[in-house]
């Protein structure tokens, strides 16, 4: 028994440790049954939370579905219906439980769209499927049971970077294609208001202008010449605000565009300054120049848009600058080896500029401090245009002023350099003095050059800048003849028209290029239509090079240097200068004959002045701008303008528009445009280009109501440089 009793105890205290055990872990079952409760409880609320989350997905969807005004579909990847806005159901022949059980797209669409337009776009479905990108089109017919314009977008759906799907909405958009046409016809209709205003505005405005010309010129009465100055200034002043109002709206269309090719720094300077200095001559405002020497002279770029924007910001500064100076100021930034960065600056001692108005400066149709600038005439579209036109050539524009000490422009534009040789000294440059006759400055007296144009005055004033270059210059009228010299004879460069009948100039230099030698002769392309982008037009049509009509005696010496075998070309140099005084001394010692010929020059140098006079009372004609075409000399001038009266073409127009011929009377008011240019008469030349244009277009309606009008005008001009040209 006492064995036994600690052998209980032990037992006991066993129990009493298990016991405890047992304790702990019913305590841990218990915390695990609270935790497992209470994540129970979770869970059930998280289940009750998605629930209520997806009936509200539901329900937003459903309510997308049934309000979208536009055609949504879901599909799965086989193009079976999942679901659908409730529009479909409006106009599809499948209800929503079909919808929803799943058909197929070609079935669920049948009936609301053409045929054709279904394949094409089940054609665009099936590629998403495959993983292309369908950028989004539009479609035009008669969906819905009535015309629409629809916007079709097709995208694909993934999960897990699978497609499991195609997301497909239908946009009307109908209302904006309506809205955008609208717009383009309005654009349109603006374009040719402006057009045809410019056009029904200067007609009198320039009779105007020439009336008053001939108050100034003929009247004794000091109060009518002065009534006439000013009637001539306003008119003036209308036609450039009428060229401003065209040019924004050209740029405002997007229509402007920079043409570039290649200029004389020293020249565009030149002419800048000269037209400054005339606006200045009334005024106690002297026109400095600050040029650097070391920019380049030789750039290619759009002269004339550079031009346009340093006339704009110096006539501001002349209209607002009343006594002091005007200073132009010209740096280049090199940027590389074939560009440079040009900076312009225009400085004024004018009125200046409130600080609250510099901001509004480039806007369109606003001049600032007008209670003080009341008297300043202007569109107020100068220099918003000139900021479109120096964004456009890479630049920006800046203004600087102090109100009441001056105002100072700036803007840099990028252009390309031809070579790095210096422009010099510009002030000598830039001096006014009398305009030289343009000398050729090498001659080529073996060189082949064969000219093609079906208007003889074109060929007689080619002839003539041709002359001093070579003793091989052929004249043809056609592409036929152009053809037959071409076999007989070895040319090294061709010049053809683009205008001709029959066979064209593009026609002509197709046929001479299969010709053996015409793949190696250059070819350039002489068009009256030096429009935007023409040189690479006609290039890519084969043309080696085009040339601008009224040719500039520049440019195609030019064109001449740079195509001509060098081997043929002879610098007028100190030898020929020699060989010149040789000559001279041999007339000389002719004896009376030297005399006699002496006396007859001079007796015909007197005609031509008097004829000159003549012409240059001639409203319609701007002289200087024609003798610039004719070598600046006065005898081939006269000569080009008694031609242009001897092949008069007014009847013929007349002839033409009676019988309808418009293909003719394109070609021919073509030329007469051509000649009108070449002697000057631009206003004139302009009204024969807008019935040139028309009809292009196919505008015969504007061609019928103002052939009339330009008629007179043309014949007005006939008649005048008819009694000029008497002795």
């Amino acid at each position: 028994m006492g064995e036994a009793q600690p052998v209980a105890n032990e037992e006991l205290e066993k129990l009493k440790l298990e016991i405890k055990k047992l304790k702990r872990e019913l305590k841990h079952k218990s915390k695990d049954n609270e935790i497992l409760r209470m994540a129970n409880e979770q869970a059930v609320h998280a289940q009750e939370f998605i629930q209520r989350e997806n009936a509200r997905q539901v329900f937003y969807t459903r309510q997308l579905l049934k309000t979208s005004p536009y055609l949504l579909i879901l599909t799965d990847e086989k193009l079976f219906t999942v679901m659908t806005s409730d529009i479909y159901y409006q106009f599809g022949s499948c209800n929503r439980a079909r919808i929803q059980a799943g058909v197929h797209l070609k079935e669920a669409l049948d009936g609301i769209f053409p045929d054709e337009e279904l394949e094409d776009f089940l054609e665009k479905c099936e590629k998403t499927l495959a993983g292309e990108f369908i950028e989004s089109y539009l479609i035009q017919g008669d969906f819905f049971g009535q015309r629409q314009d629809l916007q079709v977008n097709v995208k694909s759906m993934k999960q897990d970077g699978v497609v499991i799907g195609l997301n497909i909405m239908f946009v009307d958009m109908t209302q904006v294609v309506d809205a955008k046409e609208r717009a383009e016809a309005a654009d349109i209709a603006k374009g040719n208001f402006l057009a045809n205003m410019s056009h029904e505005i200067r007609t009198p405005m320039n009779a105007i202008s020439g009336m008053a010309e001939f108050i100034l010129r003929d009247s004794d009465d000091e109060a009518a010449k002065r009534h006439a100055a000013m009637i001539k200034s306003a008119s003036r002043t209308l036609i450039s605000i009428i060229n401003d109002i065209l040019d924004f709206s050209r740029i405002e269309s997007g229509k402007m565009e920079i043409v570039e090719d290649d200029y004389k720094l020293s020249s565009l300077i030149n002419d800048v300054a000269a037209m400054t200095r005339i606006r200045l001559q009334e005024t106690q405002t002297e026109l400095v120049l600050d040029i650097a020497p070391s920019l380049p002279e030789n750039l290619t770029g759009d002269e004339v848009r550079v031009k346009q924007v340093l006339i704009n910001i110096l006539g501001n500064a002349v209209k607002f600058t009343k006594e002091g100076s005007i200073t132009l100021r010209l740096r280049q930034e090199k940027l590389d080896e074939e560009h440079c960065r040009l900076i312009f600056s225009v400085k004024d001692t004018g009125i200046g500029i409130r600080e609250e108005d510099q901001a509004k400066l480039f806007s369109s149709f606003s001049q600032v401090d007008t209670r003080r600038n009341r008297a300043i005439e202007g569109s107020g579209l100068g220099l918003a245009i000139s900021r479109s036109l120096v964004e456009m050539m890479g630049g920006k524009i800046r203004v600087f002023s102090v109100y009441g000490e001056g105002t100072k422009f700036t803007f840099d534009i990028i252009s390309r350099v031809k070579n790095w040789e210096g422009i010099g000294e510009i002030r000598k440059k830039a001096a006014p003095g009398a305009v030289k006759a343009f000398q050729a400055s090498f001659r080529a007296p073996e060189a082949g050059i064969l000219v093609v144009d079906d208007n003889e005055m074109n060929l007689d004033v080619a002839a003539g800048l041709l002359h001093p270059y070579s003793d091989n210059v052929t004249c043809v009228m056609s592409g036929a003849e152009a053809m037959v010299c071409f076999a007989g004879h070895d040319y090294d460069v061709i010049f053809i028209d683009h205008m001709m009948p029959v066979m064209d100039g593009v026609e002509t230099m197709e046929k001479l290029r299969k010709m053996p030698g015409g793949k190696e002769t250059v070819m350039i392309a002489l068009t009256a239509n030096a429009l935007n982008g023409a040189k690479a037009e006609y290039t890519a049509a084969g043309f080696d090079d085009f040339l601008a009509k009224p040719v500039s005696p520049r440019i195609l010496e030019e064109m001449l240097r740079k195509y001509l075998p060098s081997g043929k070309i002879i610098e007028n140099g100190k030898e020929n200068g020699e060989a010149s005084k040789d000559a001279a001394g041999e007339k000389s010692a002719a004896g009376g004959v030297s005399g006699k010929q002496s006396e007859k020059e001079q007796e015909t140098e007197g005609e031509n002045e008097a004829v000159l006079s003549a012409l240059r009372n001639i409203p319609e004609l701007n002289v200087e701008k024609g003798l610039s075409y004719c070598l600046n000399d006065s005898a081939f001038y006269i000569s080009t303008i008694s031609k242009f009266v001897k092949r008069a073409k007014d009847h013929i127009l007349d002839d033409q528009l009676k019988e309808e011929d418009w293909d003719n009377y394109l070609v021919t008011v073509h030329a007469v445009k051509g000649n009108l240019l070449t002697i000057g008469a631009e206003e004139v030349s302009r009204e024969a280009r807008e019935l040139e244009f028309a009809l292009r277009e196919e505008k015969k309606d504007y061609v019928s109501e103002h052939h009339e009008t330009f008629i007179k005008r043309y014949r007005a001009l006939l008649k005048a440089c008819r009694a000029a040209l008497q002795p």
